[in-house]
């Protein structure tokens, strides 16, 4: 790849400004697609993937569709068109160390595309993108190429000769349609998954009259590929094999940047009005000099630094806008760091991100209003960042700058701002000896350098080098490819790594997974919830570790697995496992004359295992065994769900009302149980005050005395994404179906969030909320732990009796009813109770931080108080001594008659 592309030098004034706008293009595409083709606009999806975890950021403009490729739900209508907001810094499609270096590689950019969903295919989508390019944007048609699928042998596959067909018909010369194998024009979604052949229209830059058709597709940057036109036909099998699907589609995709730079004729995407407003930020905020467009003898990397500068703002703005969280992506922190490093070193300024976010806004947020609705969590994000970062390189940034002195190699290293290169190259030097050795980097080493002190592995790479090791890239695969599976799993424990293997084991088998959807079957009569019972059939037992699959009958040994739980997989259930921090229910399987207690519930792979206990007592009579396919009556604990019912409604209002109060707020996690609820979240630095903690109270309170009914939908990915006001958590991967969404619409509180967990159906079932603590761990760990129900009334009532006993205490001392001491001696015992000395008292957070403050204020003004009493009382015995002493010499003198 030639990551320089010789071009003229540019500056911002030679902006043609007769050109078409940017704007105005990206308009020109959608209008041309919507109003004269009949395509439904389709909104941006985020760019973090909310349905897919095989990205870590939304990379092309089919991301959002998958779900219709792979026939999870119909389509919203049967002609799409949108512009996709795009992110390439990772995996397969990373362009970021390319970034500043040439004319057109972006982290960032915008994937202009039209859609169809088994209405039109081949001729009508080359027919479209045809006239589009040569008619209405008045490209000229000899300078355009196109290539198309030449089929594959080894799949089966002819050459794509209907699309080569339809290019002639359209007018294209014979000359101009070149042929490519599967690497260039066969579109695949991953190693299985909808696929098909693709044709390819490519610009020639030069504007030469010969022929350039053998330069197609060999890396040169003034001949590149300008729109892709996808013919999804095929499915991918995971063993390999392709077959026909029964409905087909067209997925394009072309690249904003590219076409504007072409449209307003310019050599570079850097001179496009998609940039120059950027630059002109940059150059004024920091009083630089103007950009100009070297690529070249570019020493001191002014304009490279603008390019970079440019460039990464757009993407730090755009993905931080739609949610995405330094925290959960390493590369978008370094990305952060990296900006902010640039700009303080090339430019010699502070500040610069956040000044360039708003031209972001500005120049983007029409077409994609969150960047202007969250720029301000965007830049209080930014400037969190910009705090930590300082925070580090005064601490390990000056250790990092020692260890260079000593070993000058090291500048060598690119990343130098990771956090973890201090330990990481600290530890490397503590294995050095026996690395040397062998004369190898081990991938034991190299992976512990990865995972536990967070190297990249360009570092890694780098300090082999400084180190003359060579690199054991095989071994460091091995050790990743271990952690990817235990990830996979979402488990540690060798136990459960044996519970994944047994339900891949009925899956293997074509068990049908457990059907749960009766945990949402719940009815309320007025006064109490109704919980139904259910008729279900034993699919599965799992006794220490081991799946006993088979119909033999299992002869259970009381004594021997007293200790042991037994793991119980139904086809069906009414049990919820644990799930989304809620935790699972509690509950009884009534199998012949035998009573299994139900303690936790898991759910892998599909199948739900229940664990617990057979009653002792049902063990008397002997004849009475257990066996596959035995059918069995479930259960459940009704006053453990609806304590859990009761949290996790109280969680949502809790996280509604912390958006609402906090400038930026994300949860990191959170636990559901039946007697408590805890949110750990990250508030960028800010902290909840008591009278915050107050508020939030009372709006909640507020919502629970209305009553307000709870309401829940189903949703598709595609429903999902039109609806903007649904909270998701960041980072979490959501199905493409059945994604529920509950919604409760009060009048001071608006909560509407995607949750797999159980609900009550009015808020009034809370009866109250209260905090019971607040906490940090840091500077951007908060914990906060709440009550609901009668837990929350109980502690309400023992905080008011405290507040009664602190307002007594108060009126005795202002009536003089109580002594300094004696008041020292109650106020000690009233902190005691407040404190926890009781274990069995439990009070509102906020009541007790009112008590304690209250308390204080008592204390000084009773010392205070104590203070004007004794200096009275010195005075009135100075005054005293004085008096008796002018009596006795009046006395003395006889002038007083004694």
């Amino acid at each position: 790849m030639n990551l320089v592309m010789p071009v003229r030098l540019y500056s911002s004034s030679t902006l043609n400004p007769l050109k078409k706008s940017s704007k105005l293009i990206r308009n020109e595409f959608l209008d041309y697609f919507k109003t004269d083709l009949g395509h439904t606009f389709i909104r941006s999806s985020p760019v973090i993937p909310l349905h897919d975890q095989t990205v870590a950021f939304t990379n092309a403009g089919m991301n959002q569709f998958k779900g219709i490729f792979l026939n999870y739900y119909d389509p919203p209508a049967v002609r799409v068109t949108n512009s996709q907001k795009c992110i390439r810094i990772s995996g397969k499609h990373n362009d970021l160390n390319v970034v500043g270096n040439d004319t057109y590689h972006h982290t960032f950019f915008e994937m202009l595309g039209n859609w169809s969903f088994g209405d039109y295919f081949k001729e009508e989508a080359c027919r479209y993108a045809w006239n589009l390019l040569t008619k209405h944007y008045g490209i000229p048609k000899e300078f355009l190429y196109v290539t198309y699928f030449s089929g594959d042998e080894t799949l089966e596959l002819e050459p794509d000769l209907e699309c080569k067909d339809i290019w002639l018909s359209i007018g294209v010369p014979k000359d101009k349609i070149i042929p490519f194998g599967v690497k260039d024009n066969f579109w695949e979604m991953g190693v299985s998954g909808p696929c098909g052949p693709c044709t390819e229209i490519h610009v020639d830059h030069t504007k030469q009259e010969i022929n350039q058709s053998t330069r197609i597709n060999k890396g040169h940057t003034d001949l590149t590929e300008l729109w892709n036109i996808v013919f999804i036909q095929y499915e991918r099998q995971t063993n390999g094999s392709i077959i026909p699907l029964s409905k087909h589609h067209v997925d394009t995709g072309m690249g904003l940047e590219r076409l504007v730079a072409l449209l307003q004729e310019k050599e570079s995407n850097y001179d496009t009005d998609l940039f120059q407003p950027l630059f002109k930020t940059i150059q004024n905020y920091a009083k630089s000099p103007e950009y100009e467009g070297r690529f070249y003898n570019d020493e001191n990397g002014l304009d490279s630094g603008y390019r970079i500068l440019a460039d990464h703002s757009r993407m730090i703005t755009v993905a931080l806008a739609d949610g995405m969280i330094p925290e959960q992506s390493n590369k978008l922190r370094k990305i952060i760091r990296k900006v902010i490093d640039v700009g303080e070193r090339v430019f010699r300024k502070e500040g610069l991100l956040t000044e360039l976010s708003y031209t972001v806004a500005d120049n983007l947020g029409d077409v994609y209003p969150e960047l202007q609705k969250n720029l301000k969590k965007v830049q209080n994000i930014i400037e969190f960042e910009e705090d930590l970062f300082k925070k580090l390189r005064n601490t390990s940034g000056k250790e990092w700058k020692k260890i260079v002195e000593i070993n000058p190699q090291l500048t060598a290293v690119t990343d130098w701002m990771s956090p973890g290169l201090v330990g990481g190259y600290k530890y490397l030097q503590s294995t050095l000896k026996d690395l040397k050795k062998a004369q190898r980097l081990s991938g034991t080493v190299a992976f512990k350098l990865y995972d536990t002190h967070g190297l990249s592995i360009n570092t890694i790479i780098e300090l082999a080098q400084i180190e003359s090791l060579y690199f054991d890239k095989e071994g460091f695969e091995h050790e990743l490819e271990k952690m990817r599976s235990l990830s996979r799993i979402g488990l540690e424990k060798t136990s459960e790594i044996s519970l994944n293997k047994c339900t891949k084991s009925l899956k293997q088998k074509n068990i049908p997974e457990t059907n749960d959807k009766f945990k949402y079957e719940y009815t309320f009569d007025g006064s109490n919830y109704q919980f139904p019972t259910i008729e279900s059939k034993i699919i599965g037992l799992i006794i220490n570790d081991t799946l006993i699959q088979d119909t033999e009958i299992i002869d259970f040994n009381i004594e021997a697995d007293d200790e042991n739980e037994i793991g119980i997989i139904l086809d069906k259930t009414l049990c919820y496992s644990l799930e989304g921090g809620q935790t699972s229910d509690k509950g009884q399987i009534q199998t012949k004359n035998l009573l299994f207690n139900v303690s936790n519930v898991r759910k892998i792979n599909g199948y739900v295992i229940h664990f617990g206990k057979f009653t002792k007592n049902n063990f008397k009579n002997r004849s009475e065994n257990v066996k596959i396919g035995d059918s069995c009556v479930v259960s459940i604990n009704p006053e453990h769900r609806i304590g859990i019912m009761q949290h996790h409604t109280g969680t949502h209002l809790l996280n509604a009302s912390l958006k609402q109060v906090m400038q930026v707020i994300y949860p990191r996690n959170s636990v559901i149980l039946p007697h408590i609820l805890k949110l750990q979240y990250n508030s960028f630095g800010e902290k909840l005050s008591v009278g915050k903690l107050k508020k939030i109270e009372k709006c909640i309170n507020s919502v629970i005395e209305a009553n307000i009914p709870i309401s829940t939908k189903i949703m598709n990915s595609s429903e999902l994404l039109a609806d903007d006001s649904v909270i998701l958590i960041p980072g979490e991967i959501y199905p493409y179906t059945g994604i529920r969404v509950v919604e409760i619409n009060a009048h001071n509180l608006k909560s509407k969030e995607a949750c797999c967990g159980t609900h009550v159906d009015k808020t009034g079932i809370l009866q109250h909320f209260c905090f019971l603590s607040y906490s940090s761990k840091g500077i951007a760990n908060f914990t906060v732990k709440a009550v609901t129900g009668l837990l929350a009334i109980s502690a309400k009532l023992k905080g008011e009796n405290l507040q009664h006993k602190i307002l007594n205490l108060e009126n005795k001392l202002k009536t003089g009813q109580v002594t300094h001491d004696a008041f020292k001696s109650m106020k000690r015992k009233i902190e005691s109770e407040i404190n926890g000395a009781y274990k069995e008292l439990t009070i509102p957070y906020v009541i007790k931080e009112e008590c304690l403050l209250k308390l204080r204020n008592l204390d000084k003004a009773t010392e205070t108080k104590a203070e004007k009493t004794e200096i009275n009382s010195t005075n009135f015995i100075r005054v005293e001594g004085k008096e008796m002493r002018r009596e006795i010499k009046d006395a003395s003198s006889g002038s007083l008659d004694v």
